[in-house]
């Protein structure tokens, strides 16, 4: 969640590196060869959190201008190039990283599980991330009898879901 302007409260973020995952760092992310990026004075070892599950309070959003901020990392980004190609696959985490650099605070790593290696962690999940190729609405994926479970269908009945390899995939 986004902090308030001056509040110390708060949650919002799952950070990667705790658990493990200390590879993804901010340098990771974002080219510190860039003079924009350095003068931004962020310490290249911080810890990047994962962008794909996060909270906000959408009043400090708007007040704060969030949109306006990131969308001017991503122009930026084009005109120099300011993501790293290390890890940066997409153009969504590094404007991110930078607008709440210091802005958020963490939530529990339960809230966004991603790597669903121990059944016993994911019994223990409250919020299942299926990152990577293989989801569970697509084609075979780990636990995807858990997603399953869950799984709402399209109330409007625009979508259906049709995995890869299935009788309905293979009759289209």
């Amino acid at each position: 969640m986004i902090r308030g302007i001056g509040q110390q409260r708060g949650k919002g973020l799952v950070y990667v590196c705790e658990y493990g995952f200390n590879t993804y760092n901010y340098i990771g992310f974002l080219d510190y060869k860039k003079e924009t990026i350095r003068k931004l004075a962020m310490k290249a070892n911080t810890c990047s959190f994962n962008p794909g599950v996060f909270v906000a309070n959408l009043t400090e959003w708007k007040l704060q201008n969030i949109t306006k901020q990131l969308e001017k990392w991503m122009t930026l980004n084009v005109a120099e190039e300011l993501y790293s190609r290390t890890l940066a696959g997409s153009i969504t985490t590094p404007p991110l990283l930078i607008v709440f650099y210091k802005q958020h605070s963490s939530i529990d790593p339960m809230w966004n599980v991603r790597h669903l290696g121990m059944y016993e962690f994911v019994k223990a999940a409250k919020l299942l991330h299926w990152n990577g190729h293989f989801k569970p609405w697509g084609r075979t994926a780990s636990y995807a009898e858990v997603w399953e479970k869950w799984y709402v269908p399209d109330p409007t009945g625009k979508f259906s879901l049709i995995r890869r390899h299935s009788e309905a995939y293979e009759a289209k």
